[in-house]
């Protein structure tokens, strides 16, 4: 058979729910980027409008009159404007925003400064701007302004003379490198809330798949068991404790367990142990270093047969070894060695094994059979020998079964151990 080559359960699932969330949180965040991005236009758009407007209103109420350039002068009515900035450098320290006024296509006052640190002035509107506002009268944004190489935000607002007539324009920008570094900001803290989202789903997932593939590990360690014949192995709590199909998965383990223990360890009438889950159960005990064993039989049980009939016979067997098992539940083991013969596994020494015989069998000899009109009781002789370090347990049975014989020819009913016989007998 070809053997597979084995892969992390844990890293299935949390393959299985952690990717979709990642790719979802990724799908979001390119989403989340592109909408704060077209946000923040907008906003940008909307916050130049007004200063771009603001700025109009703010020299139509500190001066009377219409915007003209006379003698290379800027005049606003009868005030001459000419490198006057106070009013422009204000509302860019206001605002953040760069601010001009055009006459007509030339920049004549304005916050925006080349590299030395002198005024933008003398400069024309691009030919587009020139086409929409001059032309048609509109208010005009754009993303892509061209300022002396550098990329801005610009928003353009005719600005209008008595007759209603577009003598010129009112500009607002913001640099674009401003722009996206905001952006950025915005788009990192998006990122980081979406890592952290993953990661924190992937620190839960871990959690649920930890506890999930432990309850697996558990019942695979309890059918392991079950494979290799020991079917007192028990399915821990905690998989029975949970309320999912796990839980189920090892009530019906341990269901399985049950049906295979009893067709093949479980003697059909009796449910004891058989001979081959015996030798299982002494096999578990090689090492150890006290341990005792008896070879048991039923005394004249062939006379209740011929007697009572088989089926009383069953009920005698049953009832022997219904009483085997209760007495030995946690110190040992019992199994049906061959027709009204018992084996008896203890884990203790001798004296202790004697004396728990010795009280059973006495609790046997005086339970009363009704069959019909008739009562009768049974007995039972027991064979027990203590384990020797140097032998291995067949040899130890053969032991507990010459002292058996023993028991029987002389008189039955008894526990016979090697200081019990003659030697000369024996």
């Amino acid at each position: 058979m070809v053997r597979r080559k084995k892969r992390s359960l844990i890293f299935a699932i949390m393959r299985m729910s952690v990717l979709p969330i990642a790719i979802l949180g990724i799908i979001m965040t390119a989403y989340g980027q592109n909408s704060v991005k077209e946000g923040m236009i907008f906003e940008i758009q909307k916050n130049l409008s007004g200063i771009a407007h603001n700025l109009i209103s703010i020299y139509n109420v500190r001066d009377a009159g219409d915007f003209y350039v006379k003698d290379e002068k800027v005049y606003k009515g009868e005030t001459d404007l000419t490198a006057d900035y106070r009013l422009l450098d204000d509302v860019k320290n206001d605002t953040g925003a760069d601010v001009t006024i055009f006459i007509g296509n030339e920049r004549c006052l304005t916050t925006l400064v080349d590299g030395n640190g002198k005024r933008l002035v003398g400069s024309k509107v691009s030919t587009e701007v020139e086409d929409v506002v001059f032309g048609e009268g509109e208010e005009y944004f754009s993303k892509d302004v061209d300022v002396m190489g550098s990329r801005y935000f610009g928003y353009y607002v005719p600005i209008r003379n008595d007759a209603d007539e577009v003598v010129g324009i009112s500009f607002a920008g913001k640099s674009a490198e401003s722009v996206n570094t905001s952006m950025r900001f915005m788009t990192q803290g998006n990122v980081i809330i979406c890592l952290f989202i993953i990661i924190l789903a992937g620190f839960i997932c871990n959690l649920s798949a930890q506890k999930m593939v432990d309850a697996i590990q558990a019942i695979k360690g309890f059918l392991g068991k079950l494979a290799g014949g020991e079917f007192s192995h028990k399915m821990p709590e905690r998989v029975l404790k949970r309320r999912d199909e796990l839980a189920e998965m090892g009530e019906y383990a341990v269901s399985v367990s049950h049906s295979l223990e009893d067709m093949v360890s479980r003697d059909p009438l009796t449910k004891l142990l058989n001979r081959r889950a015996a030798q299982i159960q002494l096999d578990h005990r090689e090492n150890q270093e006290c341990f005792s064993l008896a070879i048991a039989d039923i005394d004249f049980f062939k006379s209740v047969n011929d007697s009572y009939g088989h089926d009383m016979g069953d009920e005698v067997l049953r009832y022997v070894a219904h009483e085997l098992h209760e007495m030995l539940s946690d110190i040992g083991f019992s199994a049906r060695w061959g027709g009204e013969e018992f084996l008896i596994g203890f884990d203790g020494n001798i004296d202790a094994m004697k004396e728990l015989l010795e009280v059973f069998r006495k609790r046997i000899r005086t339970r009363e059979f009704i069959f019909e009109d008739r009562v009768f009781s049974v007995s039972m002789t027991f064979g027990v020998v203590s384990c020797r370090e140097e032998e291995n347990f067949d040899e130890a049975i053969k032991r507990a079964d010459d002292l058996l014989y023993y028991g029987k020819e002389h008189g039955r009913d008894q526990i016979v151990t090697e200081d019990d016989v003659n030697p000369d007998e024996f």
